[in-house]
């Protein structure tokens, strides 16, 4: 019974203590910036690409900016998408076996409508920094310039999942390149630019 309350509690309450955590967490880090100009050459209406082990910072940067993602529909996803509603992010549910398509048809047409999306090209489930072909197909579908966001931190706690999920600690210094990606490119080129 009790055990059964404790889970509870935890569902309920654990995306708002994460929520907590990530802001605590990100008003102690030093974050610098490299490229921001992008940003307001397209008046912000961007698609951001970055890796799915980087997600934490630009989770904390782009808060209360209404930007839209694509979250699974798993029971991870629903714990994930209370957190991105509460940081003020606009989330999509789904993946490509349970309503994909709904969930990228309302992507792109929120993309199309003039607002700032997300994408992490090697998620939910992996592999590890390969990028997929729908990043491509969101682009081409909003013609919103892709913007790859490259993350790296000085000193971070790596994470055993699939993604070596890193989490920054308190006070590290953070380090922000955006990118713009010209033309068409491969999966090898978008790669490159976020590595």
């Amino acid at each position: 019974m009790i055990g059964s309350l404790l889970r509870s509690f935890l569902w309920f309450s654990g995306p708002f203590l994460t929520t907590l955590l990530i802001y605590l967490f990100g008003l102690s880090w030093r974050i610098e910036f490299k490229g921001l100009s992008i940003l307001k050459k397209y008046n912000f209406k961007v698609l951001y690409v970055f890796w799915h082990e980087n997600m934490l910072p630009p989770l904390f940067t782009h808060r209360k900016r209404k930007v839209g993602v694509i979250v699974s529909p798993s029971l991870d996803g629903e714990f994930m998408s209370r957190i991105l509603r509460l940081l003020g992010f606009k989330v999509f549910r789904g993946d490509t076996e349970k309503g994909g398509s709904k969930a990228l048809i309302g992507l792109i047409k929120y993309g199309r409508e003039g607002n700032e999306i997300a994408i992490t090209p090697d998620g939910p489930k992996g592999p590890r920094r390969k990028v997929k072909k729908g990043v491509f197909l969101l682009a081409r579908e909003t013609s919103l310039p892709i913007i790859a966001v490259r993350v790296s931190s000085g000193r971070c706690f790596r994470f055993s999942s699939w993604d070596k999920f890193m989490l920054p600690y308190p006070f590290s210094k953070i380090k922000i390149e955006l990118r713009e990606i010209l033309n068409q490119p491969k999966e090898e080129t978008l790669e490159k630019y976020l590595s």
